[in-house]
């Protein structure tokens, strides 16, 4: 819908194919601002990101087991930090800019990630281990003894 009056700005409204038929034509800009609130909500970590690895946190009576496929990122590029029952891990995905021609298209993604995941449980830290191996993350991560479960046999 424009408007075409005198000392006016043109305001340009999208609508539906049902144009005023349409009732969801006026919610378009609530999906947008909705959309922004979730991903604050759900996703707070990946807010300065590029990209965001998949990866499995899996957890076990011992310990807790997280495996973030990092494809192309060196070891050195990797940071591993806790905080209280917070897991941080920070990287970058360098590209090499090499090759003849020009690049037409790529599916490839680099820059920054981070993964961030609060364990409900607190870790002995001094045990945590991490390994990379073919392009992914291993980050074992002992409970302490105190979050351990008590096995009891009954007499």
């Amino acid at each position: 819908m424009s408007t075409n009056t005198p000392g006016k700005a043109t305001e340009r409204r999208d609508r539906s194919p049902w144009g005023e038929l349409s009732p969801w034509a006026d919610l378009a800009p609530w999906a947008t601002r909705m959309q922004d609130l979730m991903e604050q909500m759900w996703s707070p970590a990946l807010a300065g990101s590029d990209f965001s690895p998949g990866g499995e946190l899996r957890e076990s009576d011992e310990a807790f087991t997280l495996e973030l496929d990092v494809p192309g990122v060196d070891k050195k590029d990797i940071t591993i930090a806790f905080s209280g029952r917070r897991l941080s891990i920070r990287g970058t995905k360098t590209t090499e800019k090499e090759g003849q021609g020009t690049l037409r298209h790529t599916t490839r993604t680099s820059g920054s990630f981070t993964y961030e995941a609060i364990l409900p449980v607190p870790v002995d830290e001094t045990g945590v281990t991490a390994s990379l191996s073919d392009g992914v993350l291993l980050v074992t991560m002992p409970k302490a003894t105190e979050a351990k479960p008590t096995h009891v046999e009954i007499s």
